[in-house]
């Protein structure tokens, strides 16, 4: 399944998810309230969510699972009117990966730049996570909100293993085996076990989330409610990868889906 496809899929079954809980939701009420709910509210959030790395391996035969990461924090919001709501808060913030490769892109200064992974060591899979601090501040207008967040890197794993063999610590050329193509690995790259980036090589996370939060009990004290929304990384997420195999200089983002639950008292 191409990556198009399948962020095309995630949009789609996020929209329909958003839609059923829409029409579905039953409030709970302790006590009788005006609809208008003009209450300063503080609470608690913390949710599972699904990423797909995107990035342009330069290859075909690339299988993208969703990483399962997650999200919690503080939340808070003040009204603007009755249906309408400034949002914000901080929180952590991890996001996960994992993808699995046929074949190798080496460098784009070449021609064919590519090979297949050598076929006695089967398919090279990457597994990623990251984690930041986050910042978040949005509008809510019912019980639909858009955010934007803005993530300290904290600490990260990008990790390779094959399908058929170990990766030593001197890793793997995996142009070896092909002595007819001189250059075809011009840097020397090879395929190492732990390809972490620094702290440093971390760019800070800019994330654009869109969704609903639907209210699952409403008492005189406060609401518990479920979500779920859909984000974009906006910047790569690694600085700078091209000593890595497989590289990540370029288009590498991690879309994103959050289901979550939050109580928010009324103050």
């Amino acid at each position: 399944m191409t990556k198009g496809r399948f962020s095309l899929l995630l949009l789609l079954f996020a929209a329909l998810t958003m839609q059923g809980l829409a029409q579905t939701t039953v409030v709970v009420r302790d006590a009788a309230e005006d609809d208008e709910d003009m209450h300063i509210k503080v609470g608690v959030m913390a949710g599972l969510g699904l990423a797909m790395n995107t990035t342009d391996y330069h290859v075909s035969n690339v299988s993208r699972s969703l990483g399962l990461g997650s999200q919690f924090g503080l939340r808070g919001s003040f009204p603007l009117g009755s249906k309408s709501r400034v949002v914000g808060g901080i929180g952590y913030h991890t996001l996960a990966f994992a993808d699995e490769n046929a074949r190798i892109s080496f460098s784009d200064a070449i021609e064919n730049h590519s090979t297949n992974v050598p076929e006695n060591l089967g398919k090279l899979k990457t597994e990623g996570s990251f984690k930041y601090t986050i910042i978040t501040a949005g509008f809510q207008f019912s019980q639909f909100f858009i955010t934007f967040s803005y993530g300290l890197p904290m600490s990260s794993t990008l990790e390779n293993s094959l399908s058929n063999g170990t990766i030593d610590a001197d890793g793997i050329d995996p142009a070896a085996e092909w002595a007819d193509r001189p250059g075809l690995n011009p840097d020397g790259n090879r395929i190492r076990a732990d390809i972490s980036p620094e702290k440093d090589d971390i760019n800070p996370l800019l994330e654009l989330r869109v969704g609903g939060e639907f209210p699952a009990v409403k008492t005189a004290f406060g609401d518990l409610n479920f979500g779920i929304s859909l984000a974009y990384t906006f910047n790569n997420i690694i600085k700078d990868g091209r000593t890595n195999l497989p590289t990540y200089e370029d288009q590498f983002h991690l879309p994103n889906v959050l289901f979550h639950l939050s109580y928010m008292f009324n103050i």
